[in-house]
């Protein structure tokens, strides 16, 4: 059975143009192989404004997976992952305040919500989304004081 998703595809520089990347549809064989892709990138599109609306959304997937790099190998085109850059701290410290944020932002808009007083299945359900955000937090900071550990082993 074929599977695919949305992948984000970086097309290789020209002379006169910069690399450009897009979204596109890649299939996998049932190995996880890549098989094809569309090479058109998809557009969003819906019937509805919500119908656009969650199309976009799907769209969004793609930025939690590597980047696929178009190479041409003996006339073929392929797709490559592209090697993930060292993370630098400034991007860990951009995670860490962006996750605080949800959570203050989830707080206020669904954490003080009637609702959630009067349904106690929809309480344990936000505690749960509060605290998954709390440990995607406590991960990046876990791995930085990791980092700075190493690097001071390293050092001497």
């Amino acid at each position: 059975m074929t599977t695919w998703d949305y992948r984000v595809i970086k097309k290789p520089s020209t002379p006169d143009q910069d690399a450009t990347f897009q979204i596109h549809e890649v299939y996998y064989h049932d190995d996880g192989r890549i098989d094809c892709w569309n090479h058109v990138p998809v557009e969003p599109l819906g019937v509805s404004e919500p119908g656009l609306r969650n199309d976009v959304q799907s769209f969004l997937s793609a930025f939690r997976l590597p980047i696929l790099e178009e190479r041409f190998v003996n006339g073929r085109a392929l797709l490559v992952e592209e090697k993930p850059k060292k993370t630098s701290s400034s991007i860990e410290e951009d995670y860490i305040n962006k996750t605080a944020r949800a959570s203050g932002y989830i707080n206020q808009i669904l954490g003080n919500h009637i609702l959630l007083k009067q349904e106690p299945h929809l309480r344990e359900a936000y505690e749960k989304v509060d605290q998954a955000l709390n440990e995607l937090r406590e991960i990046v900071v876990s791995n930085r004081k990791t980092d700075k550990k190493s690097s001071a082993v390293l050092a001497r």
